[in-house]
């Protein structure tokens, strides 16, 4: 006789997805430091007259900006967060478009 294998019993599967959600935060919020850093990068690299390099840092902030967009964006995804977890990624990539906006004129 074979063994069934045990499935997630409803705590089991709760805590996987509170882990889940947890994961996801910490993801988005990660993607939006790296895209702060990285526009920081950015224009240090052209404070020393590398606009190449300035221009490939600032891509890479614009399409982690994108990702975080589609993020927030997707209903499967804003339905895991609270009303602060919303408000605070919101708030984080008006203030990175702001920003990635006003580099990109220099």
């Amino acid at each position: 006789m074979a063994e069934q294998q045990s499935r997630p019993g409803p705590p089991q599967a709760e805590h996987l997805i509170e882990e889940s959600r947890r994961n996801r935060i910490t993801f988005l919020r990660t993607e939006l430091q790296i895209a702060f850093t990285l526009l920081g990068l950015a224009e240090t690299e052209w404070n020393l007259g590398d606009p190449g390099h300035a221009a490939r840092s600032l891509e890479h902030a614009e399409r982690a900006y994108a990702t975080l967009v589609h993020f927030m964006s997707d209903r499967k995804h804003l339905q895991h967060m609270t009303e602060d977890e919303r408000a605070e990624l919101s708030a984080g990539i008006a203030r990175l478009r702001a920003q990635l906006d006003k580099l990109g004129r220099k």
